[in-house]
């Protein structure tokens, strides 16, 4: 065991939902897998809306208004949970970027300083889902990005934190 994950007692992730799509997929059972690894780790979901988990998860979910105070680093999954981390009072801040949501501009945020603001937010530190993200975050936002981890691999997750 590494000494980081020795002193790592929890972390919490933020996600749109944990239902039936690629991301939650990906984390539930990634931190189901983390339980037999490193039982002593306590992690949290957070969702903005609920739904039925796309398959059974063995750690705690709640909805995100419960994290504002919640100690210990947070993983925000996507541009909407990314602006409520910059508010809240997590010891440590990540914005995985599972998505490049400004390629499709989608109706939520049409405009590129609406983006700026949280891509260049000095209190989030970045990870890109793929060697192509990191490469056009960098390109976009003009900001170095340090991690790569596809598919939310915990190992990975867990020596960033």
């Amino acid at each position: 065991m590494s000494e980081t994950t020795t002193n790592l007692k929890n972390f919490s992730v933020l996600v749109p939902n944990t239902g039936a799509n690629q991301i939650s997929f990906c984390l539930i059972n990634q931190v189901n897998r983390l339980f037999y690894i490193h039982p002593e780790i306590d992690v949290m979901v957070f969702y903005e809306n609920m739904h039925k988990n796309c398959i059974p998860a063995n750690f705690s979910t709640m909805e995100i208004s419960h994290a504002f105070n919640h100690k210990g680093p947070m993983i925000a999954t996507t541009l909407s949970t990314a602006k409520k981390l910059i508010s809240f009072a997590a010891e440590k801040k990540f914005f995985y970027v599972w998505d490049l949501s400004w390629i499709r501009n989608s109706r939520e945020v049409s405009h590129y300083e609406q983006y700026e603001s949280i891509y260049t937010n000095t209190s989030l530190e970045l990870i890109a889902r793929s060697e192509s993200h990191k490469r056009a975050i960098e390109n976009c936002f003009n900001r170095q990005v340090n991690h790569v981890v596809s598919d939310f691999n915990i190992k990975k997750i867990l020596e960033i934190l």
